[in-house]
């Protein structure tokens, strides 16, 4: 019992401090999707999209997959497939970008919280992701032509 206690305790209180980083996250995305801050910034980095062989309409998806985590991202990801608004090679290359770069935000938090160096976690996986999608989506293109 002596041991058990802690344990508890510290769980509980990891819990909380989860709890208090990803209830925020989802309310803040939600209210971002319904705002122009996710075309503003989808502006921004559209150069560095296309660089990874991504176009605008990825932008939202890739966002969410960011933001929030593949799991979430997935079900926009799906839909934006369904719809056929990105063709298979867009939707291949930011599937490899999120495998590699997924829920940098909440990720990044979570091991902040735990005693992680936020700026190497962060900095390490963004440029990773980058350039292997970078680096996939220029052979791609290379075979096309």
């Amino acid at each position: 019992m002596e041991t058990l206690y802690p344990a508890l305790l510290g769980a509980a209180q990891l819990a909380l401090k989860l709890l208090l980083i990803i209830v925020p996250l989802v309310t803040l995305f939600e209210v971002f999707r319904y705002l122009p801050v996710f075309r503003r910034i989808g502006d921004a980095v559209e150069p560095l999209m296309r660089g990874m062989g991504l176009g605008r309409e990825a932008a939202v998806p890739l966002f969410t997959g960011i933001f929030l985590g593949i799991a979430y991202g997935a079900g926009i990801i799906i839909r934006v497939a369904q719809q056929k608004r990105l063709p298979r090679r867009e939707l291949f290359l930011m599937g490899l970008f999120l495998a590699t770069c997924h829920a940098v935000v909440e990720d990044t938090l979570i091991f902040v919280v735990i005693g992680g160096d936020a700026w190497l976690i962060l900095g390490i996986r963004i440029v990773l992701a980058v350039l292997l999608t970078a680096v996939l989506a220029g052979i791609w293109k290379r075979r096309a032509d």
